[in-house]
């Protein structure tokens, strides 16, 4: 007896990109330790285009040191080192660098996880810094002694309902980079390892949320112009104006909603994303689960001070966005229908022009068509003059000129006919 459930299985049709799908909740795992560790977090913006970079200059540290190099199409590589050991992993438009190893010595902060690394490796990596931070794990001691490593603005709380305490002043040291201390348990390496996948990850989604606060600014000064412009166009269409004048407003106005269409392709995807990678943020300071210590900011309270507001900023400038290329899309609208409303008086005026000169040209063509009848009749009379004459010469008891008196008026209302179900057969063609 064969297996039925087992059997249907060989033959169904999967999805191209099912393993991918797959594969893809465990591209990002967590990586379990216990203290004392250092971690060091390097994350490079390389652009959407520099994922190619980014894999071959980790693949070139892997044959380095032996490594097995990732696959061609590969989005995360781990490294062992012996000593030392790295995680690679790209993003939408940038890779994380995640160093981790043992200190060799009991103080904090007196060595990196970079130590190891090649130098010349890491001082060419690809594209630009943005985050460049060190976490260190050391075995739970008292908070006072741990804070007072940092400065007077500590930011810090127990996390995970009192299993480990994370401390920092997310300031730069004298190397740079901004640091993290964390004291935790030293039995439980998954939640260790999992509290301190949390803590870089604020840090960096922390940092690329920002990277959309100059652009607020920047973005805010060139708005107000267009809102001024925009402004001054609308203050001239509550004026009366000429059908000229409405079309070259209405240029302005749509070279006005190109240019504001222009910047909001130039800023439309660092405002989605800061958006995104701060809902990432409070997401993160959710799992953490914090406490408070008493006299310290947690990280959540730090980031509602600092972060919030500045995101607040970029969801501003991107409304105002909107409302302005919406604005400029209502006043093109309304002048539009201005510009319509008077062609259709000018068509009317000139169709009823149209239909007077029509009415006199058709009075002119009746008296014309007089004349013609006249005229045509007069020499058809004329050309009957001459075969009457013969008769008469012939016939000298014909009078020419009577017969031709009798048929002048016939020929006249024949012509007159003629010329009538001729004019009346155009009229229907037409």
């Amino acid at each position: 007896m064969t297996d039925t459930a087992t059997g249907a299985n060989t033959r169904w049709r999967y999805h191209p990109q099912r393993d991918a799908l797959l594969s893809e909740a465990h591209a990002r795992p967590f990586t379990p330790m216990v203290g004392p560790a250092l971690v060091a977090r390097i994350a490079t913006l390389s652009g959407q285009d520099g994922e190619t970079a980014d894999r071959q200059h980790m693949a070139s540290l892997c044959r380095r040191v032996g490594q097995p190099e990732p696959g061609p199409t590969s989005r995360w590589c781990a490294l062992d080192a012996g000593g030392w050991r790295l995680r690679w992993e790209r993003h939408t438009e940038l890779s994380t660098w995640t160093f981790f190893r043992a200190p060799s010595g009991t103080a904090p902060f007196v060595e990196t996880a970079l130590g190891m690394v090649p130098e010349d490796w890491l001082s060419s990596l690809p594209g630009e810094v943005l985050v460049a931070t060190r976490l260190e794990v050391w075995p739970e001691v008292d908070e006072r002694a741990a804070a007072a490593l940092f400065g007077l603005e500590v930011v810090g709380a127990r996390l995970a309902d009192g299993s480990a305490i994370a401390l920092t002043d997310f300031r730069t040291d004298a190397q740079g980079m901004t640091r993290y201390l964390m004291l935790a348990h030293a039995g439980d390496a998954a939640l260790t390892g999992r509290l301190v996948q949390s803590l870089l990850e604020i840090e960096t989604y922390r940092l690329l949320a920002l990277l959309a606060f100059p652009v607020a600014g920047q973005t805010g000064k060139e708005l107000s112009a267009i809102e001024a412009t925009a402004a001054e166009l609308a203050h001239k269409l509550t004026e009366d104006a000429d059908p000229q004048a409405d079309r070259l407003l209405l240029d302005r106005l749509s070279a006005l909603a190109g240019e504001t269409e222009a910047l909001i392709g130039r800023t439309s995807f660092r405002f989605d994303a800061a958006a995104a990678y701060h809902g990432i943020v409070r997401e993160r300071i959710e799992m953490l689960r914090e406490h408070h210590i008493k006299g310290l900011l947690t990280l959540g309270e730090f980031m509602q001070r600092r972060l919030d507001p500045a995101m607040r900023t970029c969801d501003a400038v991107a409304e105002r966005q909107r409302a302005t290329i919406g604005r400029i899309a209502r006043m093109a609208q309304m002048l539009n229908t201005r510009v319509e409303v008077a062609a259709e008086a000018t068509s009317a005026a000139l169709l009823a022009s149209m239909d007077r000169r029509a009415g006199t040209s058709l009075k002119l063509q009746r008296a014309v068509e007089g004349l013609s009848t006249v005229a045509i009749a007069y020499y058809a009379a004329a050309l009957l003059g001459f075969p009457l004459k013969a008769v008469e010469h012939v016939w000298h008891r014909f009078d020419a000129t009577l017969a031709q008196g009798i048929v002048a008026p016939v020929l006249a209302v024949t012509v007159w006919l003629g010329l009538s179900a001729w004019r009346k057969g155009l009229e229907k063609e037409l």
